[in-house]
């Protein structure tokens, strides 16, 4: 009975020490990881935002805002960042695509003119939802100060600044819908901090 009782508790004790040096190991590769994947992804949305709004210098969050949303309640923005040149803003958005949450982010000039748009993260079908990622496609919002139909993207249409009229993909009308929203809250965001002044 004694040494039934030995031989079942030596594993207890290997896994147990076992588990504690993994937890250990798992604790500090956090320690030492987490601050570099923070700095790198600041990086990162840093890049995408002087990508957006090129005229900046460099920017500052805004803080205390009251964030802004589409008239179809599906898009909301997050965050604010103001070019310390006063050149504009770039606004991060979150909205309802087919893959579930989308975030992207909107560039507004200092004249409430869109500079750029960028999906920095999605679910969407590759192929299909993400055919209006395209940096292409997106380009055509660029210059737009107002959208003509917000809640319905297959009705948009708006004069491009190139010339032409706004063209949605076929096919892609959920995720497309998506982004329109998500430039509609980010328009609907800097009117609401005053507009251009």
């Amino acid at each position: 009975m004694n040494k039934s009782k030995e031989s079942f508790a030596a594993p207890v004790v290997v896994l147990s020490a076992i588990c504690l040096v993994v937890s250990l190991a798992l604790a500090f590769t956090y320690k030492v990881a987490n601050p570099i994947i923070i700095r790198n992804n600041e990086a990162v949305a840093v890049a995408a935002r002087q990508q957006i709004l090129p005229a900046a210098d460099a920017f500052t969050m805004v803080e205390g805002i009251e964030p802004a949303s589409s008239t179809d309640g599906k898009a909301a923005v997050t965050e604010v960042y103001s070019a310390d040149n006063g050149a504009g803003y770039v606004m991060t958005v979150e909205t309802t695509s087919f893959g579930g949450v989308l975030t992207m982010m909107v560039g507004v000039d200092s004249e409430g003119a869109l500079t750029g748009v960028k999906v920095t993260e999605h679910a969407d079908t590759p192929g299909v939802g993400t055919k209006d990622m395209d940096p292409a496609y997106l380009a055509q919002y660029s210059g737009l100060t107002a959208l003509t139909s917000a809640d319905n993207i297959k009705k948009e249409t708006a004069d491009l600044a190139g010339g032409g009229t706004f063209e949605y993909i076929s096919g892609a009308s959920v995720s497309g819908q998506a982004i329109h929203s998500g430039v509609e809250a980010a328009l609907n965001q800097f009117a609401a901090m005053g507009g251009a002044q």
